[in-house]
């Protein structure tokens, strides 16, 4: 699904150069649920933007579902992220003058394979399985962080991605609505067969991976199937 060979990012300060990624290597399966942990600083963050298109390697390859990403022009990769890759962020970056629906229909109406029945249905599917079809005409100021993560998620997984990018979700959530985005991922990983990728810093998150990869200093430094949830 994605193969990652010896990528690199450095990062020059004035004379100073910082190696963000160290020749990370790494293939990522279909359906799998991966954490990326790490202390602070070791690379979890910018591996994430790296395999979601979101910036570039300084060198090494990533190729997802077959397509080498560095072939791919600005156009290209804009269209491959709408079409193949959903993303979760922290701070949830939801549009405040939107609704919940709005917000979450955004990107199934940016397709051009889409009709407007067909991107409603998708809306109101995903709301449903979130449960937040009772809060879909309420503005994002209107709901509390954990719903208003909830419609974020809805929003990435609206398209159906092959792949979904979560970077620390639960950030700015307490242990209880932590819990609830987190079962959340777990429910569309084996219903959907959504393959996630998650980076985290917090130890207990990791019950709900399948399998870990550690970073330090841009490198990895273990790779390992969670045996509490190996499939």
């Amino acid at each position: 699904m994605i193969e990652i060979t010896d990528l690199q990012k450095i990062y020059r300060m004035g004379d100073v150069e910082v190696r963000a990624l160290d020749g990370v290597t790494l293939d990522i399966a279909k359906g799998e649920f991966l954490g990326i942990m790490g202390a602070s600083g070791s690379g979890k963050t910018t591996l994430l933007h790296m395999l979601g298109l979101l910036d570039e390697p300084t060198s090494g390859k990533i190729i997802i579902d077959g397509t080498d990403i560095s072939t791919l022009n600005d156009y290209d990769k804009t269209m491959f992220r709408l079409y193949k890759l959903g993303y979760v962020f922290q701070d949830y970056a939801l549009v405040p003058d939107l609704t919940v629906r709005e917000n979450v229909t955004l990107p199934a109406m940016l397709r051009k394979d889409l009709t407007e029945g067909q991107y409603r249905d998708a809306c109101t599917d995903i709301l449903t399985k979130i449960g937040m079809l009772d809060r879909q005409d309420h503005l994002p100021r209107e709901l509390s962080g954990g719903q208003q993560q909830r419609v974020s998620i809805a929003r990435a997984i609206v398209n159906k991605p092959d792949i979904l990018f979560a970077d620390e979700p639960c950030a700015n959530l307490d242990t209880e609505n932590s819990r609830m985005v987190l079962d959340l991922f777990r429910e569309i990983n084996e219903e959907m067969k959504q393959t996630i990728v998650m980076v985290s810093h917090e130890d207990w998150h990791k019950d709900y991976f399948h399998r870990i990869i550690r970073l330090r200093d841009g490198k990895v430094t273990s790779d390992g199937i969670n045996d509490r949830n190996a499939h």
